[in-house]
């Protein structure tokens, strides 16, 4: 089964990203790009969250928004390195976004 990676396209400002979590970087093992996308919305549903206001719509993940995320799937070289195509779909490593400033604060700090 390929990998997939998807990463964020679109400003950390954009008004399209609507208080969701950015991630960084998320490799999803699945059929194909639109199933790594509904298997990554799982890093953002929380089935506890009362939905809030007159919400009509069901809950809809940045990840199956295009002008937010990007999809590609990874080489063979790369999915070697990630553990290749063995297992089962999901979700393989996901960074989220304010992990990697925070990174690059400290690196500024030395």
């Amino acid at each position: 089964m390929p990998l997939w990676k998807l990463w964020p396209v679109a400003h950390p400002d954009d008004s399209r990203w609507q208080d969701h979590a950015i991630w960084k970087e998320v490799i999803v093992r699945a059929d194909n790009a639109a199933l790594a996308r509904q298997l990554a919305a799982r890093l953002e549903w929380d089935p506890d969250e009362p939905p809030s206001g007159n919400e009509s719509l069901p809950f809809q993940s940045a990840f199956q928004d295009e002008k937010l995320y990007w999809v590609t799937q990874l080489s063979p070289e790369e999915a070697a390195a990630l553990g290749g195509d063995a297992g089962e779909q999901g979700v393989i490593c996901a960074v989220p976004f304010a992990e990697v400033e925070r990174e690059r604060a400290a690196e500024r700090r030395y």
